[in-house]
């Protein structure tokens, strides 16, 4: 069950991806992160299972809006153990920015 639960999760990505996306960005909406939203949630859900993945992705969503947070945001090799009672702890809803790895300390 699982693995139909995982397929629907990455083909209904794979329909953002190739039709609301685009459409998004013609208007100059993109990811204020790297890896863009949705490869984030991709990658959760192949990683982490549908359940965990997508409330890393839920977190990961709520940060990607004006006032949020941005920049480098890997998905993390590792989820932390959550009681089924409390999936939110799954994610990260921090609102800090995340330097991408490159990035040169700011002095002043």
């Amino acid at each position: 069950m699982s693995a139909i639960r995982r397929k629907t999760a990455n083909a209904v990505l794979r329909t953002y991806k190739m039709t609301l996306s685009p459409a998004f960005q013609v208007f100059g909406a993109q990811c204020r992160h790297v890896p863009s939203c949705s490869e984030y949630c991709a990658e959760c859900v192949s990683r982490h299972g549908v359940w965990t993945g997508g409330w890393m992705t839920l977190a990961r969503l709520s940060r990607c809006r004006p006032g949020g947070s941005r920049g480098y945001d890997p998905v993390p090799e590792k989820a932390d153990p959550t009681p089924v009672w409390a999936p939110w702890r799954a994610g990260d809803w921090a609102r800090t920015e995340r330097p991408f790895p490159d990035a040169q300390p700011e002095t002043n």
